[in-house]
């Protein structure tokens, strides 16, 4: 047999199977299937051991459907509930909040397939459903997560209506085509809904939680954080610049400063003060961002900004600049937000910094890192006639010209002696190490310096034109303080590898997508396009749905020439604009079912309409035959009768032999001559025997 037909066999087996199975079992297997599409982007964010439990509830539950085994009793089931309840205290310590609610209506949805008996649990099962459709969107706001929810409506529909439909069912593609266009019917309503409800201040689809988790850079960093982060490649934001895109090496979106080293962790120092005094060299480059949710308080632009900007997206919000050039939020930034703004790629800022900061800025630990400590000196003492210039050149030298390595997998570098062993023994390193290095010689040299965390770099997405900066463009580079000009940005990483600043190209480049050898490298041309095409849907998502607030919708408005309105008037001509649309859908579908009425009803309507205007009666159920024996005889009655006949004939025919008739017999039975009628029971007239 060939190995093909073993296969084809079992599919057979299987598909057999599933039709020997009762009406019910195949509609629990259904409810299990979209019960599963639904809780799968929840059980990522649930407790491992939640998401355990709530996966063996369907699977327990699909078990029992296939075998016809009884359902477990409710001792059990109670038992199990207490379970899950004091499992979701013991994690969370409250059952109320976001990430306690998910994780227990998660397992509720399977506690209750697994008592499901009467039509009203069914009902249940179908509104905890639909609830963890609904909770996807406090966690992902993604076009993708739409789409998936989306499938997820979709599925719970169908299974809603095989809850309420005859025993004798339509087969299934008949029954999702069904709640397909029942979606249809509500996307008018759902959008009218959408571009006039107004807006409210707050963010919709989010609540304050406080295990909510971060994402990218964090305002402090330890060796191997951004090695970490450089594995992932979603994106950070977007950028639409205004003019010509900058050069790629002048491409640094600048995150949070790192002063303060402890011999493990760099964090920032305390801010104080007015923003810095900067002045601007050469041309500013005008840009927006389109920043993801990072639940962070910092935001990144590039180089040096020249002012903050003004934060759209999450009401009440408002960037602050800082005196280190760092963007700083007022409150965590938890929706997509955007902000235009303008920076200059040459730039001089800092010389007036205080001395009691740069005092700060020369610590290192005491007693850590000797041999660069002592390398750090030796560099003052030849290089520091030049200033520190001079001597952060020779830095640089260094790690150009001798054996220095790039690498995303370096290993650890832990202990007092990090750095020493990173500079003297391995030499193999990520950005963060390099940055790390350079610091603490230009620090060990009596120069002040610095580490800064951000992006550099990004890719251009052809389809939008959007400049897209990914988690794996995390970067940190170093700053140090020269007398009578301020603070000068050092990359000791592109003294290693140039390409990772001359042309933005990530050690994770060249990796095969997902870790999968299979599908060849992430740059091909294929993954590269359905990338930057999920790039631009996810972009175009972001900017026409999730950005759609209280001030586009005033802009919206008043394009339409109807001025500013208040709340109350909006909501009145969104009640109003929902009772037209409802009318006229009711209408629309007054007209489809009157159009899809039986051609052959409508032609036996008409035609018994015209004979009771001309006297003669008649009823529904009469049969056409029986009509035309009553009017055998009467004068100007004969093309009647002939046409009764032809509707008689027409409607017990087989389905072949009458095909288009019935239509030509609607135009005859508007055309066809009728003479007077004789009452009936007078002389003359003709009974059916």
């Amino acid at each position: 047999m060939a190995p093909a037909e073993p296969r084809a066999a079992s599919r057979r087996g299987l598909s057999r199977r599933l039709g020997a199975l009762p009406e019910t079992a195949r509609d629990t297997l259904l409810v299990l299937v979209v019960a599963a599409m639904s809780l799968a982007p929840l059980l990522p964010r649930m407790p491992a051991w939640a998401a355990l439990l709530a996966a063996t509830w369907l699977l327990w539950r699909a078990a029992l459907a296939w075998s016809g085994r009884r359902l477990p009793s409710r001792v059990l089931l109670a038992a199990l509930l207490a379970l899950c309840v004091g499992g979701v205290l013991a994690q969370f310590h409250t059952l109320f909040g976001r990430d306690p609610g998910v994780t227990l209506v998660g397992m509720l949805l399977g506690l209750k397939l697994l008592e499901t008996r009467l039509r009203r649990d069914a009902y249940v099962v179908f509104y905890l459903g639909l609830f963890c459709v609904f909770a996807q969107f406090l966690y992902s706001q993604s076009a993708w997560a739409a789409a998936w929810m989306l499938l997820c409506t979709l599925g719970w529909l169908t299974a809603l209506l095989d809850a309420n439909l005859p025993a004798r069912r339509p087969p299934l593609p008949r029954r999702l085509a069904t709640s397909l266009r029942l979606l249809g019917l509500g996307l008018p309503l759902t959008a009218a809904l959408f571009v006039l409800f107004p807006r409210l201040a707050g963010p919709l689809w989010s609540l304050p939680d406080s295990h909510q988790a971060a994402t990218g850079l964090s305002d402090d960093m330890d060796p191997g954080a951004i090695a970490r982060l450089a594995l992932d490649d979603s994106v950070a934001f977007r950028v639409h610049f205004d003019g010509p895109l900058p050069p790629l090496r002048d491409m640094y979106w600048r995150g949070p400063v790192l002063g303060h080293f402890d011999g493990v962790r760099w964090t920032a120092l305390a801010q104080g003060g007015a923003p810095p005094k900067l002045r601007g060299l050469g041309e500013r480059v005008r840009y927006t961002v389109i920043l993801q949710p990072t639940q962070r308080h910092f935001a990144f632009a590039l180089s040096a900004p020249a002012r903050a900007p003004a934060l759209q997206g999450q009401p009440g919000v408002q960037l602050q600049l800082q005196a280190d050039l760092t963007l700083r939020a007022d409150h965590r930034l938890t929706r997509v937000t955007r902000f235009a703004a303008t920076s200059w790629l040459r730039h001089a800022y800092g010389a007036g910094t205080s001395a009691r900061r740069l005092r700060l800025l020369l610590r290192l630990p005491p007693g850590d890192d000797p041999r660069s400590v002592a390398l750090g000196r030796a560099l003052r003492e030849r290089y520091g006639a030049g200033g520190a210039p001079a001597v952060a050149a020779a830095a640089l030298r260094m790690f150009r010209d001798q054996p220095f390595h790039y690498s995303l997998h370096p290993g650890r570098y832990r202990g007092p002696d990090a750095v020493d062993d990173f500079l003297f023994r391995r030499r193999i390193g990520f950005c963060e190490h390099y940055a790390e290095a350079f610091v603490v010689l230009m620090r060990a040299a009596g120069i002040p310096a610095r580490i800064v965390t951000g992006y550099q770099g990004g890719s251009l997405n052809p389809l939008d034109g959007m400049w897209v900066v990914r988690q794996s463009d995390a970067h940190a580079w170093a700053e140090y303080w020269v007398r009578g000009r301020g603070w000068v940005r050092a990359d000791p990483t592109a003294m290693v590898d140039p390409a990772r600043v001359d042309r933005s190209q990530t050690l994770t480049s060249a990796s095969p997508l997902l870790g999968l050898a299979v599908l060849g490298p992430r740059d091909t041309r294929a993954l590269r396009w359905l990338r930057n095409a999920g790039d631009a849907l996810d972009a175009a998502w972001n900017q026409w749905v999730l950005d759609y607030g209280q001030t586009r919708q005033q802009r919206l408005i008043g394009a339409l020439g109807l001025g500013r309105i208040g709340r109350a008037q909006l909501a009145a001509s969104t009640a109003l604009a929902t009772v037209l649309m409802l009318a006229l859908g009711g209408l629309w579908l007054q007209w489809r079912a009157r159009a899809a009425r039986d051609p052959w009803q409508q032609a036996w309507a008409v035609l018994r309409w015209r004979l009771r205007r001309h006297g003669v009666p008649s009823t529904p159920g009469e049969p056409p035959a029986w009509l035309a024996r009553r009017l055998g005889g009467q004068p100007g009655m004969q093309a009647v009768c002939e046409l009764l006949l032809e509707m008689e004939r027409v409607r017990y025919a087989a389905p072949a032999a009458g095909r288009g008739v019935p239509r030509r017999l609607l135009g005859r039975a508007l055309r066809v001559r009728m003479g007077r009628a004789r009452p009936p029971g007078s002389s003359g007239s003709t009974r059916g025997s």
